[in-house]
C-alpha cells in the first residue's frame, strides 16, 4: 500500500497526519492551511529564542494551525463548521511578526437571554 494514499480515494492527495479527525477536516486544512513542502499544516510554535529563554515570552496561540490571510481562516472556519464544527472566527496571532491568522470557537452568548438570567445568583445556605 502506498503511503501518500493516491491510490486510496479519487481527489486531492491528503498527507497522513496527526491529530487531524478524518480525511475531510485533512483535505480543508490542506486547501487554507500555510504548508510544508510535505504538503502538512505549519502550526504556530514560539521562537528559538523564546524556548532558550534569550526572549521574553510572547503571547499567542501555540499549536493552532497558521492561515496566511483572515480570508483563509474565514473560508477554513466555514468548511468545518459545515462538517460539524463549532461556530469559529479567525483572529489575528500576537506571536507573529507578518500577521498570520488562527481559528477559535466562539464563546457562547448569554446577551440574548434575559436580565435576570444573566445576573448570578447568590446560593442558598446548606440546612443541617
Amino acid at each position: 500500500m502506498s503511503a501518500d494514499r493516491s491510490d486510496a480515494t479519487t481527489g486531492p492527495v491528503v498527507p497522513e497526519q496527526r491529530g487531524v479527525r478524518d480525511a475531510a477536516r485533512a483535505e480543508v486544512l490542506a486547501r487554507h492551511g500555510r504548508l510544508t513542502r510535505a504538503g502538512r499544516p505549519i502550526f504556530c510554535r514560539p521562537s528559538r529564542a523564546e524556548v532558550a529563554g534569550r526572549a521574553l515570552p510572547r503571547p499567542g496561540s501555540d499549536g493552532k494551525v497558521i492561515y496566511s490571510t483572515r480570508e483563509d481562516a474565514e473560508a477554513a472556519a466555514r468548511e468545518l463548521e459545515a462538517l460539524g464544527a463549532r461556530p469559529l472566527r479567525s483572529y489575528i496571532c500576537a506571536r507573529s511578526r507578518g500577521g498570520h491568522y488562527h481559528l477559535t470557537t466562539d464563546a457562547p452568548r448569554t446577551g440574548h437571554l434575559p436580565l435576570h438570567l444573566r445576573i448570578p445568583q447568590q446560593r442558598t445556605p446548606l440546612s443541617a
